[in-house]
């Protein structure tokens, strides 16, 4: 990896994988592609997470490029995903061209833009929280509601965010795994959750409480 960036500095960038057959999990990928060097481009698959789609393979030849094949010219769609390109020496490219190439990223990436999530996205308070290579996937603090007996405990869930506001802290997700406890509430349900502070630390806190149901009345992250 290129000076051990970290995840988000990548997203939406370029960049190289060297001799890229001395990692076996991208021989296999490539199998049917000619040269020994990748370029592509990186961006965020909200379910899939951080993806980097191969646009070009090429080879250095006395100090010139010469690219030596492509997917997208052969109506074919390469990705490796973070857990695999993460593991290489991959190296971001900072210029407009490589070699005669002009970086132009495949027009069909932007449908896996996410504008609403871009603040979720680039607030380093959630960076701790995060899945690595899933980085709209957070971990959460599960309350009981508060109209439930106080037998339950407060329990750490993943949620994939769904939508996030900084001005009030106030976000949606999608529950990724059922509750141990029976909290009322199952896996790929929607919930609310809240940015806040609990005992001196910023926490992801969220209540079992539906968004289709919950009190207006009452806040549901009032959680005392």
């Amino acid at each position: 990896m290129d000076k051990k960036q970290k995840e988000n500095e990548i997203w939406g960038q370029w960049i190289t994988i060297d001799n890229y057959r001395n990692y076996p999990a991208l021989v296999n990928t490539l199998a049917d592609f000619a040269g020994d060097n990748i370029l592509g481009f990186v961006y965020i698959d909200h379910v899939a997470g951080t993806t980097l789609e191969v646009v070009k393979l090429f080879n250095n030849v006395d100090g010139k490029i010469e690219f030596t094949d492509s997917p997208l010219e052969k109506e074919i769609r390469v990705i490796i995903r973070y857990a695999q390109f993460s593991q290489t020496h991959f190296q971001v490219i900072h210029d407009r061209f490589l070699g005669d190439f002009e970086f132009t990223k495949p027009s069909y990436i932007e449908s896996y833009n996410r504008n609403d999530l871009t603040e979720f996205r680039n607030n380093e308070a959630f960076d701790i929280y995060r899945a690595e290579g899933f980085p709209d996937d957070v971990q959460i603090i599960l309350f009981a509601n508060a109209d439930v007996d106080d037998k339950f405990e407060p329990e750490l869930v993943w949620g994939r965010v769904e939508k996030y506001s900084n001005a009030d802290k106030l976000g949606f997700y999608n529950l990724l795994v059922q509750p141990h406890q029976n909290l009322g509430i199952n896996k790929n349900e929607k919930l609310p959750f809240k940015l806040m502070n609990v005992d001196d630390k910023i926490r992801i806190v969220s209540i079992a409480t539906l968004v289709e149901t919950k009190k207006e009345s009452k806040p549901w992250w009032k959680i005392w």
